[in-house]
């Protein structure tokens, strides 16, 4: 499943706490890729690199420099949950709408081609980055089987 993030906040000793679509909100050390890449070991000594990472576009990760970033699903799979906090309905309709098609094994081109929405329009509502109409809401869900209250207007 594809796990974006809302948005991220630099801790000290290299923790990156980051709130995803979903409420879900993770610590991560980056310490535990020191080992796999040794040149992350840099941020112990640049904390100014540190505080100015910046999260990814639509939230898939963290962009530390051109050779430093960590993706929002390593973030995800090895991050400790340490909160659920609400969020937006359109973070909410992001969450949703991708799981589902994710577990029906469609690609957004799929999704696309099923229900009429074009391929930019899915990808931006799993983005957040736009508030769908109902009308192109109905339509996305009747192709995933989802019923409105289930992506929580």
């Amino acid at each position: 499943m594809t796990h974006n993030t809302k948005e991220i906040k630099m801790k000290d000793n290299l923790i990156v706490e980051a709130v995803f679509f979903c409420g879900v909100v993770k610590d991560f050390g980056v310490s535990l890729v020191f080992e796999k890449h040794p040149e992350y070991k840099v941020l112990k000594e640049d904390n100014n690199l540190w505080q100015n990472a910046e999260l990814l576009p639509q939230g898939s990760g963290v962009y530390i420099n051109d050779e430093m970033d960590l993706t929002a699903e390593e973030i995800w799979k090895y991050g400790k949950t340490v909160d659920k906090v609400p969020v937006e309905a359109k973070y909410e309709i992001a969450c949703a709408i991708s799981s589902a098609r994710e577990e029906k094994g469609l690609s957004q081109k799929q999704l696309s081609l099923l229900s009429g929405v074009t391929q930019c329009d899915i990808s931006r509502i799993e983005g957040a980055a736009t508030n769908p109409t109902m009308e192109t809401l109905c339509r996305i869900c009747k192709v995933l089987g989802l019923e409105l209250s289930d992506v929580k207007i």
